[in-house]
């Protein structure tokens, strides 16, 4: 997954529109033309606007980064992020380290070279950067003019803690409104876009290898490497990466209701994980690899040849996989190796 068109209707019915996350253009200017009453019960103000009904990570700012609009951000940090950590992994595999051996899927970088015969690391930088410079075009010109709608933190916090109300407390209702409003709800549209983005990745990634003539035109591309390695985790046909890379990221992004900021976040932290389900490493502590049994170590298992038609599931959970009986597991594989062997023998 690569990245998808960013939302750019700013504010969704049901998004807290966070700082962090939101984006608008102009928050500050606009804020300093409507100032909102001041309030006996607030001590602190910028710009018109209580400053505890704010969450802490909200940015007043025009831009998340300084002259780069949102939008654009939205755009570019898939691919920043694509190349950092591939870049990271690729310095890996040209070194010698002893050390690295004890966590390396395959024996070495000469292992998986003469694996990999199919197509050169040459071939697949290009085609990589081909489709990332067509992907970045193509959600370039879904862009529209980002409308500036001013965010009213304490209405959006009191109308959650309304509608607790009805069956709680009212002061347990604004303590629940209080997390909801910072964290309950961004976290449940980055969960959904996550399931989301899983369960279209997961299904069509199957479909392809069901269907002989998807297989053969589009997915056999991904599959000429026999081993995965980093940069090569987004190698595919153009045809596979419109399906897979743009439109799955397009419905999960919409179906969750993020922000601009959100959606750049989702696609990096996408991205991120799509690279490390390819590098070929278990490395300690990787958080990108604590997040679920769907892992660099699980993946790898479907680029053998005994477990082609398993582990279809990508990039987040294997829920799918467990649900639909596709799931090996690694122990499962070798048994089913070592059967392989005594049959022959």
């Amino acid at each position: 997954m690569s990245l998808g068109s960013p939302q750019i209707d700013i504010v969704h019915s049901f998004s807290p529109n966070l700082s962090l996350f939101s984006s608008d253009g102009l928050y500050r200017s606009a804020f300093k033309r409507q100032p909102c009453a001041m309030s006996a019960l607030c001590f602190s103000y910028l710009d018109g606007v209580c400053t505890e009904d704010v969450p802490w990570y909200y940015s007043f700012e025009p831009s998340l980064l300084a002259g780069v609009p949102d939008h654009h951000l939205a755009l570019a940090a898939p691919i920043t992020a694509y190349w950092l950590l591939s870049t990271f992994f690729h310095y890996l595999d040209t070194r010698d380290w002893k050390g690295l051996e004890h966590y390396r899927i395959h024996s070495s970088p000469d292992a998986i070279a003469s694996r990999n015969t199919r197509v050169s690391p040459t071939a697949v930088f290009w085609t990589v950067i081909f489709q990332q410079i067509t992907q970045t075009v193509l959600g370039y010109m879904l862009l529209g003019q980002a409308h500036i709608r001013i965010p009213d933190h304490a209405s959006k916090r009191t109308s959650i803690a309304q509608q607790l109300g009805v069956v709680l407390s009212s002061d347990k209702a604004s303590r629940l409104a209080y997390f909801m409003y910072r964290w309950g709800i961004p976290l449940l549209q980055l969960l959904t876009a996550m399931v989301t983005l899983d369960t279209w990745q997961y299904f069509l990634h199957r479909w392809m290898h069901t269907n002989r003539f998807m297989f053969r035109h589009y997915h056999s591309w991904h599959h000429r490497l026999d081993a995965p390695y980093a940069f090569g985790a987004l190698y595919n046909h153009p045809v596979e990466s419109l399906l897979l890379d743009v439109l799955g990221p397009v419905i999960a992004e919409s179906l969750s209701g993020m922000s601009t900021r959100q959606s750049a976040l989702f696609f990096a932290i996408a991205t991120l994980k799509t690279v490390d389900d390819h590098c070929g490493y278990r490395l300690p502590f990787d958080p990108l690899q604590m997040v679920s049994r769907n892992n660099a170590y699980y993946h790898d298992i479907h680029y053998q040849k005994i477990g082609f038609k398993y582990n279809f599931a990508q990039p987040f959970f294997a829920h799918w996989d467990i649900l639909l009986g596709t799931q090996m597991t690694r122990e499962e594989m070798q048994r089913r190796k070592q059967n392989s062997q005594v049959k022959v023998e």
